[in-house]
């Protein structure tokens, strides 16, 4: 049994809620972030498209930091973790990933059946949390 986070890329929409539900829940000192949103575009400064209009693209991704432990205080209540329950368009689904029924294995069948690439990010060195996965079409 192992538990995963799947960040559906599609439905994320940068709004850093999931970070600064993580930081106000679990009391991070000012500088302290947990995850990260990073902005997908021209490179140029944060929420800035690329291309030229009116043909612009930009997305955004949770970046998971390693210092992230998926609220294991919550889950062992029974409870959600803060930026799971904090995300306006429900762009998070946590759970084990042997169980089909469960919310990250539906949410992974979900974006599979329309399409979605899957990935992981390196964890080795590159200081992100392992067991987070992304979806994007």
């Amino acid at each position: 049994m192992a538990y995963k986070m799947l960040v559906d890329i599609d439905r994320c929409i940068g709004c850093w809620t999931c970070a600064m539900a993580c930081k106000v829940g679990n009391h991070l000192d000012d500088d302290e972030f947990r995850v990260e949103v990073k902005t997908h575009g021209s490179g140029q400064g944060i929420d800035r498209p690329e291309g030229v209009y009116p043909d612009l693209h930009m997305w955004w991704q949770p970046i998971y930091k390693t210092s992230c432990t998926f609220c294991a205080e919550r889950v062992k209540e029974g409870k959600p973790q803060f930026c799971m329950m904090d995300c306006p368009t429900q762009a998070l689904a946590w759970g084990d990933d042997t169980d089909p029924a469960s919310p990250y294995s539906v949410a992974k069948a979900r974006v599979e059946e329309h399409g979605a690439k899957i990935w992981a990010l390196d964890d080795a060195g590159s200081g992100t949390r392992a067991s987070v996965e992304y979806a994007r079409k």
